[in-house]
């Protein structure tokens, strides 16, 4: 995690990305989807060990830690994001004229890349939108860094 907050050539070439991006996106609008978009940016911004940070914990997701001994239970528990890729990649790239200057593309990244630790049927079963009740965890100690596969 610590790279895309202090590595400046890694801020700075993602961020060239971003911006080629948006303008792909913004020229060529009958060529790429919204879901497109989405997608450039998972590959773009995903898969990293800083991506998908994780902020907390539902109690459901604990109790399954707690019975398999901390252990991981593949299947059982999930990252769910506090805001969808979608409506990330709509705040970046479609409510906007111009594209957001580096550090404020960063702040706004990150801050919507917060993910939350819960069980599989929490993430999928948000009744209203609502995100569900989690413990803090600090991400800083970045227990809980992102494999090299999205998802």
């Amino acid at each position: 995690m610590k790279s895309v907050h202090q590595n400046e050539q890694l801020r700075q070439a993602l961020y060239s990305l971003y911006v080629s991006q948006f303008q792909v996106l913004k020229n060529f609008p009958t060529v790429f989807t919204r879901a497109d978009a989405t997608r450039m940016l998972t590959g773009m911004m995903g898969s990293r060990p800083w991506s998908w940070r994780v902020i907390g914990i539902t109690d459901a997701a604990l109790e399954i830690f707690a019975s398999n001994e901390f252990k991981r239970q593949p299947g059982a528990i999930q990252r769910g994001h506090r805001a969808d890729r979608s409506s990330t990649a709509k705040v970046l790239f479609y409510d906007r004229d111009l594209p957001f200057a580096l550090e404020e593309f960063f702040a706004v990244f990150l801050e919507r890349d917060q993910t939350v630790l819960m069980t599989k049927e929490e993430n999928k079963h948000r009744p209203g939108g609502q995100f569900p009740a989690f413990s803090p965890i600090d991400p800083t100690e970045e227990l809980f860094p992102c494999g090299t596969l999205v998802g």
